[in-house]
């Protein structure tokens, strides 16, 4: 059994919230970070009991812009977490940033708190693309950003782009993925924009103002994007990652390996994994901060799974990673098969890969992930105890 975990630690405040988000953020207008901090140390104390016996591996502030808190109370969440758990010499301690002088200062004073690795929302190098998903940068901007973080003290850091927005050409997208090949690039994120309900491009959509990427288009560029990224050295380990070697999201591997992470702040998600005692937990944080205050008075109570579902949510983790799933560690915690003609039949179709011991989507398969990764979990047969 593993005993790694890691800490998310939810900020829920920006300064704009972009057209297309529908995380759970709400204007920083209305922060008062004193007062959240406080709660999230509350929370942290009350339930780092149940990770004492595992070891750090990462932590990451996401949000929201998690670097509007002052540096000062980042330093005291991270002492904090430091005097209460084990935290392992090559921890990744990640911050998220939009590429914002005015958001980020100098990285080297995140540098000095112990922050190690930055995750850039850069979202896009097109002037007219970054107008339309809202973002306060340009092109320019965003290259100067980048060469600046480049000659930083932190030499970890991720690009986030989005693509597939509004009526983006192939075309459009390859010459944003070009500027690339000039920058110092160690992990990609690439998402195709989904229009969610209850966000302002919902309504812009069905007004007409802006549309849905089609099908063909955005196979061609997933395909475009992997084949280019790989061009530079950077693989895919992930349906959305890309990275050099060892520059992989080591708190998101934590997730796509089902392992356990502790989530602070209003609407985080967490999960508690001990094998040895057959225990899976999840619980979550609710989302308003007043809620999420009111919370805390009250005795804590996770949401007990069976082993059964640890095997589901392992599947439809680890199936978004390159390496898919190692079937074997999998069975050994409870035994399942999976119906042998469907899975024949997949492999005929070049969607999947498997034998005795793992099971990965082929490139094709990712193309159709969604879809595939929930009939396989549909598949499994579990045998009895």
């Amino acid at each position: 059994m593993s005993n790694k975990f890691g800490i998310y630690i939810h900020i829920p405040f920006c300064t704009t919230i972009c057209p297309f988000c529908n995380f759970n953020v709400y204007s920083s207008n209305s922060a008062d970070y004193d007062g959240l901090v406080g709660l999230l140390l509350s929370d942290l104390k009350s339930k780092h009991v149940l990770f004492l016996n595992k070891d750090l591996e990462s932590i990451h502030f996401g949000g929201g812009t998690p670097s509007l808190l002052p540096t000062k109370l980042i330093e005291k969440i991270l002492y904090e977490i430091g005097t209460l758990f084990s935290v392992k010499s090559d921890c990744e301690v990640t911050i998220e940033i939009n590429p914002y002088d005015k958001e980020v200062g100098e990285p080297s004073t995140l540098h000095d708190l112990g922050i190690n690795r930055l995750s850039i929302g850069l979202q896009s190098f097109s002037d007219k693309k970054l107008k339309v998903l809202g973002r306060d940068s340009t092109k320019e901007s965003n290259l100067a950003f980048v060469s600046k973080i480049s000659k930083s003290s932190i030499e970890n850091f991720s690009f986030d782009f989005i693509f597939g927005v509004d009526k983006e050409s192939l075309e459009d997208w390859e010459k944003e993925l070009s500027y690339l090949k000039d920058l110092d690039v160690k992990h990609v994120s690439t998402y195709c924009l989904t229009i969610e309900e209850s966000t302002p491009f919902w309504k812009m959509r069905d007004r007409g103002y802006i549309d849905e990427v089609k099908d063909d288009v955005f196979l061609g560029m997933t395909n475009l994007t992997r084949i280019f990224l790989e061009g530079i050295g950077v693989q895919q380990y992930e349906i959305s990652n890309f990275s050099k070697p060892s520059y992989e999201s080591k708190h998101n591997m934590l997730y796509w390996n089902s392992e356990s992470y502790l989530g602070l702040g209003p609407g985080a998600h967490s999960s508690l994994v001990d094998l040895e005692k057959g225990e899976y937990s999840r619980w979550s944080n609710p989302k308003s901060i007043k809620h999420y205050r009111d919370s805390l008075g009250k005795s804590f109570v996770s949401n007990v799974l069976e082993i059964k579902e640890y095997i589901r949510d392992s599947f439809m983790m680890g199936l978004r990673l390159k390496k898919g799933v190692n079937l074997e560690r999998l069975r050994s915690i409870k035994d399942f098969k999976i119906n042998e003609v469907y899975l024949k039949e997949l492999e005929c179709k070049k969607l999947i890969c498997y034998d005795s011991r793992s099971l990965c989507l082929t490139n094709s398969g990712f193309n159709v992930s969604n879809k595939l990764i929930f009939e396989l979990i549909e598949s499994l047969e579990f045998m009895s105890d």
